[in-house]
């Protein structure tokens, strides 16, 4: 992958490093995970919080992850973005997973990670990209609402995600890129090259 190690720096200034994982980011991954909120994580179907699940989801090859990315600031992750495809059976389809931390959200960080998985997403010539989320995530509905993300379905009261077992909806939406580069392509056509 020669074009990493990629370079970002956020609106507050903040320079990060982007890369695939290592084997040894395995204890930065659970630093990382300590720190995010239980109710972010619902898009794992282990419980990252357990340093085991996350030895076996992440590290483990047999999860069929076609690329994981970390953002990095200094040695401390700051984002983890995933391009999964456990649990789907078709090949053009992939599933993207991001976690941002929290102290550095809202910062163009997910966007960031966001457009570079679904430029790997084209490299790899996967054409249906699949998000899931819950409905209070405000922050990955602006990024995915973006593209033109649509709700393919609401799973009602799915996931119970605090102590007080309180439950919430889970939403999967989709994207096809075969129409974004159909518009990439024509909005090329009509615009005048100078």
């Amino acid at each position: 992958m020669k074009q990493y190690p990629r370079t970002y720096t956020t609106r507050q200034n903040v320079k990060l490093t982007v890369r695939p994982r290592t084997e040894d980011d395995s204890g930065y991954l659970s630093m990382f995970f300590s720190d995010i909120p239980r109710e972010d994580l619902i898009i794992y179907r282990e419980d990252v919080y357990k340093s085991h699940s996350i030895e076996t989801w992440f590290l483990d090859e047999s999860y069929k992850k076609d690329l994981q990315l970390l953002a990095l600031s200094d040695n401390e992750i700051i984002a983890e973005g995933t391009i999964h495809k456990e649990g789907i059976y078709w090949q053009n389809a992939a599933e993207i997973k991001l976690i941002v931390k929290p102290d550095y959200r809202n910062q163009g960080i997910g966007s960031y990670m966001f457009n570079t998985l679904l430029h790997e997403f084209l490299e790899r010539k996967l054409q249906k990209v699949i998000v899931r989320y819950t409905p209070d995530n405000m922050s990955f509905i602006k990024i995915i609402n973006r593209y033109g993300f649509k709700p393919e379905t609401v799973l009602k009261s799915y996931v119970k995600i605090d102590k007080d077992n309180k439950e919430q909806d889970l939403i999967i939406a989709s994207y096809n890129l075969v129409d974004w580069i159909r518009k990439f392509e024509f909005y090329n056509l009509i615009t005048p090259r100078r």
